[in-house]
């Protein structure tokens, strides 16, 4: 399998994971069960992603027109999606999170990129679930994946777990880019040093042995991490480990989108149902897009030599 394949295989995952499981977000666990792309009683239509797609799309849009990160077109790019839908395939719109929200108020007002709140209160998951493009972008470079994952996660959540399960993340997925089976990539981030005890924890793969009713999906960024670790650690297939974490209830759907970055960048783009690929909107455009991005670190890494 090629790295076009991988890169694809993450982003389109991604998306998918947040269409099949957007409309069941903080539905109690086992009140739903979700097996396909069908199954729809929420106001978006089959296929349909939200925001944690959406604001992955930003980012990676703006990697692309910027040859690389640049935090204020990234902010910019995020107020034009939430306030005058800009990148939105329907009319129909989503709120950002608290989280998200406050720091969009203050870059509105301070004109200053960074806004995310540093408070250990506000750990949000919103910067994993939109990853995959700055890693994509800066890949095979692993300091650079690392630290632009940090960097355009502190735009919106500057909690030090929040930066922290980003760099873990983004370790991982450069170790799968890179072709590693399953357990050497889930053990990419072991020997890095955390401050986080709780994402020590997790890049040792203490979660590896937790029965499923521990794992928690929590809006809380260590709780999420963790169970998309454990929804791609104890799945055979890309499609048991989507819908493994669409089912886990709570905030399901960034559960499902960063599951498919890590089954996606494993099993490939072949490995998505093809069904799951019909039916996703604005399919083409989420795989130009990887394939845009992937060139853009080709390019860097060709203007190196």
């Amino acid at each position: 399998m090629n790295l076009n394949e991988r890169a694809t295989g993450g982003l389109l995952a991604l998306a998918c994971g947040d269409a099949l499981a957007n409309h069941v977000e903080f539905s109690p666990r086992g009140s739903y069960r979700i097996t396909g792309m069908d199954n729809r009683n929420g106001p978006l239509p089959t296929g349909q992603w939200s925001d944690d797609t959406g604001l992955a799309l930003c980012l990676g849009e703006s990697l692309v027109a910027k040859g690389g990160f640049n935090a204020k077109d990234q902010m910019m790019r995020y107020e034009a999606f939430y306030e005058r839908g800009e990148g939105w395939p329907g009319k129909y719109r989503l709120a950002p999170g608290n989280t998200l929200a406050q720091a969009l108020k203050q870059f509105k007002y301070t004109d200053e990129p960074f806004c995310g709140s540093t408070h250990p209160l506000a750990a949000g998951n919103g910067g994993l679930m939109r990853l995959l493009p700055a890693v994509l972008a800066a890949y095979p470079d692993e300091q650079k994946a690392c630290y632009w994952s940090r960097e355009s996660t502190r735009t919106t959540h500057g909690a030090p777990e929040c930066l922290e399960a980003s760099e873990c993340l983004a370790l991982i997925l450069c170790s799968l880019l890179n072709g590693q089976d399953k357990a050497t990539a889930l053990k990419a981030a072991e020997n890095t040093e955390w401050t986080s005890a709780k994402i020590r924890a997790l890049a040792n793969g203490d979660y590896l042995n937790k029965p499923d009713a521990l794992i928690k999906a929590k809006g809380y960024v260590v709780d999420t991490l963790e169970a998309a670790l454990w929804c791609f650690s104890t799945s055979d297939t890309l499609e048991e480990a989507i819908l493994q974490a669409a089912n886990l209830g709570d905030d399901c759907d960034t559960v499902a989108a960063i599951t498919g970055q890590l089954a996606g960048c494993h099993y490939g783009k072949p490995a998505i149902p093809q069904d799951w690929q019909n039916k996703l909107v604005e399919k083409d455009r989420i795989e130009q897009l990887a394939l845009t991005l992937v060139d853009l670190s080709n390019n860097s890494e060709t203007s190196k030599g």
